[in-house]
């Protein structure tokens, strides 16, 4: 059996893993809360139960113990969790949860550590190739709203035959590796600065500096809204497009846009591979 539960109240993380684990011949199903979870226990059992450690009305390493005693289930109980190694083992120790994954090793840390747990999918389930993974996002602001398709369009080529090249600037090293993973497998160049130093240096070489920036709005070592002034008052940037990627509230993003000469912005829950690529397509393409 070949079926995992993925326990996780971030929207954009529970779809990415989901969307991963299918993509790997799993059958993956979500849920974001505790009545979502014992729903799908009702739709029959599963090899593995991946939950997020911390979420608002639970605790990863509680569940275990509901798991166990009240619902009497016999799954592998993963803990999945950002915070430190030494005690993401302790909570394992004490739930007596079968194993625990570390978020920052990413989705492939994810699939990893699901087949070295419950082996490779089973044989009557195909396998393919490692596939985008995308969520239906809202249409990039300031545009007129619309909803996306959630379609996963291949990345347009850029200037010269090259691939479109994309700076993700972003001081959350899971989230920047979550978007960089869904933009490389669409066939983008992408590549991620923390600071302002890193983001200006990568944009002033040639060879590196990006048809497009996502741009965090607010991090602790990058203003955002300064950072996009300074990339939109240059000349020398003048074909790169800003698009702010945050979880402010649509009027701050709009000022922004507007003073600082964004191109848009994408709410940071959303994943945006397909918006990018649209973004980038030339005029009248497809």
């Amino acid at each position: 059996m070949s079926r995992v539960l993925v326990i996780d109240d971030s929207p954009m993380l529970l779809e990415l893993t989901v969307r991963a684990l299918t993509a790997a011949g799993y059958e993956a199903i979500g849920a974001p809360d505790l009545a979502t979870l014992n729903q799908k226990l009702t739709e029959g059992p599963f090899a593995l139960i991946l939950m997020d450690v911390n979420m608002p009305e639970m605790f990863g390493d509680d569940v275990v113990e509901y798991l166990r005693t009240v619902k009497g289930v016999t799954s592998k109980l993963v803990l999945y969790s950002d915070i430190s190694e030494q005690e993401l083992e302790a909570k394992v120790k004490n739930s007596g949860a079968d194993g625990y994954i570390l978020k920052s090793g990413g989705l492939e840390g994810v699939l990893g550590g699901v087949m070295g747990m419950i082996g490779a999918p089973a044989l009557n389930i195909p396998v393919p190739a490692p596939a985008p993974v995308a969520a239906p996002a809202p249409a990039v602001a300031p545009a007129a709203p619309a909803t996306g398709s959630g379609g996963l369009p291949k990345a347009p080529m850029a200037a010269g035959g090259r691939k479109p090249r994309i700076l993700i600037v972003d001081d959350s090293e899971m989230t920047a590796r979550i978007i960089e993973a869904d933009l490389v497998s669409k066939g983008f160049e992408v590549h991620v600065a923390d600071t302002a130093d890193k983001a200006t240096k990568i944009i002033l070489k040639k060879q590196t500096r990006p048809d497009l920036v996502l741009l965090d709005v607010r991090m602790p070592n990058v203003n955002g809204e300064q950072f996009c002034r300074f990339i939109k008052s240059n000349s020398l940037f003048k074909g790169i497009k800003v698009l702010l990627c945050s979880g402010e509230n649509v009027e701050e993003l709009q000022r922004i846009c507007r003073e600082a000469g964004a191109d848009g912005y994408i709410p940071k829950d959303a994943v945006m591979g397909n918006l990018v690529a649209k973004e980038l397509m030339p005029p009248g393409a497809e």
